[in-house]
């Protein structure tokens, strides 16, 4: 029986949700595994992940230029180094405590911090655990790269080729797409999807989200799309976002368009099958999942940095609009309604450059690295 491992950071946010994605696809490949997903930074620096977790939370919030000024930067990366390897020599302790009760065959690393911290390991013992970097957006970032990565996943060639200018050899990357839920393999007919959760199956659907933690101005993009004079029935999806969630349920009455509102879910495949269009911001992961799904997908407020290089990916693929008012998104969609073939053209090319087998792809190259010889 073969273990493996994967490491993300944050019970939030895609890092945690394409760990459990390949998970999932891993144990539909192969049931005998032993796969452990752990939360690195909260395993090793339990205390410092929820001081880390509420100030990035409060600046992406709140000052998010502030993350687009520092993020990726080159001459930052390259000043943090020598902190980042003294983290990691300070955890060595603990993590080969941990490798050797768990004996991997194979890690794998959803985020850069825990990848940097599992090649440093292996770059000062010497060690030969395969380890595979799933990079969750369409950009790496500077603090992905390392020699003693044995495979990296990223999601495009343009990614591919920012890796191999940092100078990653190019048989050590694999183009097989963002990992997304194996659910997303199943499709369900939109009026199945209405009775279930009580839509109207007649109505055309918008989803509106803002990542897992339900950032974003969503509750003025609601009042802004209620007042367009087009029909159309809305669907909220707050995640964590505890207050939002109020805010719906507690205003949802004075809407004149029907509105929908659900706090964390785990249908999200469901309710991209009843929508004709989503807007969103700009995560990786749920980008993905909504070009899988073939929506028509409006972008806003992207955070500055990972979420600004998956959005200037995308519209140079006329994958989706990018809209970051409420007036434009509603211009957007009065257009979209008013406009059959834009509307199906949007969501042609979004189905066409999405990678919706990405999580059983990605499983069978961890399970080929951890079976070297099979």
């Amino acid at each position: 029986m073969k273990n493996i491992i994967i490491f993300y950071i944050s019970e939030f946010g895609g890092h945690s949700k394409a760990a459990k994605n390949i998970r999932e696809a891993l144990l539909y490949k192969e049931p005998s595994l032993n796969i452990s997903s752990v939360n690195g930074f909260g395993y090793f620096y339990p205390r410092t992940e929820k001081v880390v977790d509420f100030l990035y939370t409060k600046l992406i919030s709140h000052l998010p230029f502030l993350w687009g000024k520092v993020y990726d930067k080159k001459k930052i990366i390259r000043k943090l180094s020598p902190l980042r390897k003294f983290i990691s020599r300070h955890t060595f302790k603990s993590l080969a405590k941990f490798i050797k009760t768990n004996s991997p065959d194979c890690i794998v690393a959803t985020q850069a911090f825990p990848c940097g911290l599992i090649a440093d390991f292996k770059e000062n013992f010497n060690s030969k655990i395969p380890l595979v970097a799933v990079v969750t957006d369409y950009h790496p970032h500077g603090f992905w790269i390392h020699d003693l990565v044995d495979k990296y996943v990223v999601a495009s060639e343009e990614a591919k080729s920012v890796l191999q200018e940092s100078g990653i050899p190019e048989d050590k990357i694999e183009i097989l797409g963002i990992p997304i839920s194996i659910k997303f393999l199943n499709s369900y007919r939109k009026a199945d999807v209405a009775t279930e959760f009580n839509l109207d199956k007649k109505l055309r659907t918008i989803l509106l989200m803002g990542g897992g933690l339900g950032l974003g101005p969503i509750e003025d993009i609601a009042k802004s799309l209620d007042g367009l004079d087009c029909d159309f029935q809305i669907v909220v999806v707050c995640g964590k976002n505890e207050k939002l969630y109020s805010w719906f349920q507690n205003n949802k009455a004075d809407f004149k368009k029907p509105l929908f509102c659900f706090s964390y879910v785990e249908f999200v495949d469901k309710l991209m099958d009843c929508a004709d269009i989503i807007i969103t911001k700009g995560g990786g992961i749920t980008i993905s999942e909504a070009l899988a799904k073939g929506l028509a997908i409006i972008i806003t407020n992207p955070i500055p940095g990972q979420e600004e290089h998956n959005v200037d990916y995308l519209l140079k693929k006329e994958a989706i609009i990018r809209a970051d008012s409420p007036v434009e998104i509603c211009a957007f969609v009065k257009i979209l309604f008013g406009d059959n073939n834009r509307l199906e053209s949007l969501r042609v090319k979004a189905k066409n450059i999405s990678a919706v087998n990405s999580s059983l792809d990605i499983a069978d190259l961890i399970i080929r690295t951890a079976n070297p010889g099979s």
